[in-house]
């Protein structure tokens, strides 16, 4: 077949014999005077797992709003099984059939599993075992083992996203859509997520994948769109593109993914004990200008580490100065990016003036009063050097696409001016392109001399950027790298595979 251009839309031949399920035919989307999308045309056929790919802000979550019921379109047709259809909201699309898995977990963190499971299908009189009983048989189906009768927030991250997974499983889906599924997944519950989707594909299950891992997507996608500022780019078969060509239609321009790692230098700048809770103490040692990886699987101690370091769920000494809390940590000049932005790194209703100019009120507060001048300069110089868009300092954080929220989050930060950084999964749930834009900044602080600490269940983002990787399993660790690394010899490590 001849490919599509990067400038062109094709689309791939159906198969002999399958059918169209889903239909999205020329939506448009405006919100006031500004068009979000401009006449997109998305089709997935029965038993067919179809890529939705493209930058933050390209208009993939604009779409599948529109396709879940959250939203309504501006103009457009969408077809189910051939019959046009208009969903007033979530659960009127669920009760034809279509369901989202959200990027962000839409579940009750006071309920239980099999209560979140079952929640809104239940009648008004509800026996827990019933229930209980129900929830097992579901998951049994599934080949998953989660705990039962305990409040989905006491569960890791990585279970939560499996309690959500097995929530749109339940019943006869005809379409759906993952937003980012894999994202707190270890590589275990990734293998078990593909196995899921294998099966209900060959269900006729019509499903449409997002995510910005493109080795995710050859691996499980039979065809990819591409959307660009909310229009068709390519529709393609994965059997005849490759990962290079589609990073160009996304991002509309050939990017060159290479290491960054540099070797670091001189004396160690920090000699840390490391404390967390419920897990053995151990030492690091800190060189300046050096990108130190932290990889291991969900619970095996990753986290627990690089969360101490910052005064989480632990403690850590940094030169025999003790830190207890985030605000002991910024004290002694270390910068910390937790893992979950929205609700530990960035005030989402806040603007981001505010956000950025959060953590360095000190540096431009004269007898209590803030000097506005001063922290205008210092946003407006943060927002250029992390290219937040849009460059409108009275934006609302929330609104930005999570590739900028992530870009605001790290500008706080090193607005501060730290001495050391401790990252936690920098890049998730960011695009490609924002993704290279923050690696380029991590690689030009290191340069500078500023040392950093990274903890990252992407092992080709550690492998790319980190001088020294340590590998977790079972709250220790268990092995120490040195640049240059494999991935296989990472992975043999991370799962045990490998002889220490």
């Amino acid at each position: 077949m001849t490919l599509p251009t990067a400038n062109q839309t094709g689309t791939a031949r159906p198969e002999t014999g399958s059918s169209i399920t889903l239909e999205m035919q020329d939506i448009t989307m405006r919100f006031g005077a500004v068009t979000v999308l401009h006449g997109v045309h998305l089709d997935v056929r029965a038993g067919e797992v179809h890529a939705l790919l493209g930058e933050n802000g390209a208009g993939k979550s604009t779409l599948m709003k529109i396709l879940a019921g959250v939203q309504s379109p501006t103009g457009g047709t969408v077809r189910l099984d051939g019959e046009a259809v208009s969903f007033g909201s979530v659960a009127d699309a669920a009760r034809h059939g279509v369901r989202m898995l959200f990027q962000e977990l839409s579940l009750a963190p006071d309920l239980s599993t099999e209560e979140n499971l079952y929640l809104g299908e239940m009648g008004k009189l509800v026996s827990d075992r019933d229930l209980r009983t129900r929830a097992q048989a579901h998951l049994e189906s599934l080949g998953l083992s989660l705990p039962l009768g305990r409040p989905v927030r006491e569960l890791p991250v990585g279970e939560r996203q499996m309690v959500a997974i097995a929530r749109a499983l339940i019943g006869n889906p005809k379409v759906l859509v993952f937003d980012e599924p894999t994202a707190p997944l270890t590589s275990h519950e990734i293998e078990q997520l593909f196995t899921f989707i294998r099966r209900i594909r060959e269900q006729g299950v019509a499903v449409v994948y997002i995510s910005h891992h493109l080795g995710e997507v050859f691996r499980i996608a039979d065809r990819v769109t591409v959307l660009r500022d909310g229009r068709n780019v390519a529709t393609a078969e994965t059997a005849h593109t490759t990962q290079d060509q589609v990073i160009e239609w996304m991002v509309g321009r050939q990017v060159s993914v290479v290491s960054r790692v540099r070797p670091a230098t001189g004396e160690a700048a920090f000699h840390i004990e490391v404390r967390p809770h419920g897990l053995p103490a151990s030492a690091i040692d800190l060189r300046p200008g050096e990108i130190l990886g932290l990889v291991g699987i969900v619970g095996s101690g990753r986290n627990a580490v690089s969360r101490a370091l910052a005064g989480v769920g632990g403690e850590s000494v940094w030169n025999g100065k003790r830190v207890r809390s985030p605000r002991e940590a910024s004290a002694q000049g270390i910068g910390f990016v937790p893992e979950d932005r929205k609700t530990e790194g960035a005030v989402l209703d806040g603007t981001i003036g505010e956000n950025i100019g959060l953590s360095s009120l000190s540096q431009f507060t004269r007898a209590g009063f803030v000097q506005s001048g001063p922290e205008r300069q210092l946003v407006q110089t943060w927002m250029e050097r992390m290219q937040v868009r849009p460059m409108n300092s009275g934006y609302v954080t929330g609104s930005l696409s999570g590739g900028n929220q992530q870009k605001v989050v790290l500008a706080r930060v090193l607005a501060a001016r730290p001495r050391a950084l401790v990252l936690e999964e920098p890049t998730r749930g960011v695009d490609i392109g924002a993704r290279e834009e923050i690696y380029e900044v991590i690689s030009t602080l290191a340069q500078a001399g500023l040392p950093i600490v990274l903890s990252s269940g992407d092992a080709l983002e550690v492998i790319g950027l980190a001088q020294r990787v340590l590998v977790f399993r079972g709250g220790v660790v268990v092995k120490e790298l040195f640049s240059p690394i494999t991935l296989e010899e990472v992975v043999a490590h991370v799962t045990g595979a490998a002889v220490a």
